[in-house]
């Protein structure tokens, strides 16, 4: 295989072309599932994207989200809209795509979070994601946090002793699933 060129690159520095076909591939690896304001989720932070050939065939995002954890702002970065070209998986793409979205979550000094599809936790697991096992909750609403619900699967990158992750965790909300 072809050495895929690797890009970093804000929101805002993404161009139009880009910024579809990275839109396209993650449609295409999700299908129906891929709802219109998923992508706009991962709009507005740093984007990863994989190049073989000029085509988009990976990519992840990291935007930034207010999180509280037990009661305590901290500065988070939600990860969003990871695929890989499905004739390309297997080949390390996905790897080395969220190895340069974690060294910027980390360089950042922030914490990184997602909500993994239930087969997928192991592989998050296995890059140092630990899953979350308190109470959820979204800042400002009203409501009191809960456990996680079916579908929720959040996961912290590498946290700190500082953040028990059996605690209280909360997030800015949005339109669409919170998490």
């Amino acid at each position: 295989m072809t050495e895929p060129r690797l890009e970093t690159v804000a929101t805002e520095d993404l161009s139009e072309h880009d910024a579809h076909q990275a839109e396209a591939l993650v449609r295409a690896v999700f299908g129906s599932e891929f709802e219109p304001h998923d992508w706009v989720h991962a709009l507005g932070g740093t984007h990863v994207l994989a190049r073989l050939d000029g085509l988009v065939v990976a990519h992840a995002a990291a935007v930034p989200r207010l999180l509280v954890h037990d009661g305590k702002e901290i500065d988070g970065r939600y990860v969003e809209a990871v695929a890989v070209d499905s004739d390309r998986r297997g080949t390390g793409l996905g790897r080395i795509v969220l190895d340069r979205l974690e060294a910027v979550i980390e360089d950042e000094g922030a914490l990184g979070v997602l909500n993994s599809l239930p087969g997928a936790i192991g592989f998050w697991e296995g890059r140092g994601w630990v899953r979350w096992r308190g109470l959820l909750g979204v800042v400002g609403n009203g409501e009191d946090p809960r456990p996680p619900a079916d579908g929720e699967n959040v996961m912290v990158f590498r946290p700190p002793s500082s953040i028990d992750v059996e605690g209280t965790l909360c997030v800015n909300n949005r339109v669409g699933p919170r998490w």
